[in-house]
């Protein structure tokens, strides 16, 4: 998704669904991200915000703009995250903040 705002951001919490649960890769994620800056999809491209549980292939790359993997605190288990990436584990409270606590989470 990609969000230009706070009320974006709300709209797509309130689809979020959960998926996957382990083997991800997030490789195709940051290819995808390079053909639409390839593209001009992105001016300028801040960062890439990825939630997960970490279970997965990371790239091994630094990519040209903030990566940020997203954990929550009853599923994170010190990850495997590449160096140059931001790793921010976020607790249930901060999620009910969000309005997850709606969603289930």
């Amino acid at each position: 998704a990609t969000i230009y705002s706070q009320e974006d951001f709300e709209r797509y919490l309130k689809g979020l669904q959960l998926k996957g649960f382990g083997g991800t890769d997030f490789r195709p994620v940051f290819e995808q991200v390079e053909t639409w800056i390839e593209e001009k999809e992105f001016a300028n491209l801040k960062g890439l915000i990825y939630f997960t549980d970490g279970y997965g292939v990371f790239p091994e790359k630094m990519p040209p703009y903030e990566t940020a993997f997203v954990f929550v605190d009853d599923s994170y288990t010190d990850k495997e995250v590449p160096p140059w990436a931001i790793e921010i584990v976020l607790g249930k409270e901060e999620l009910e903040r969000m309005g997850g606590a709606q969603r289930g989470y």
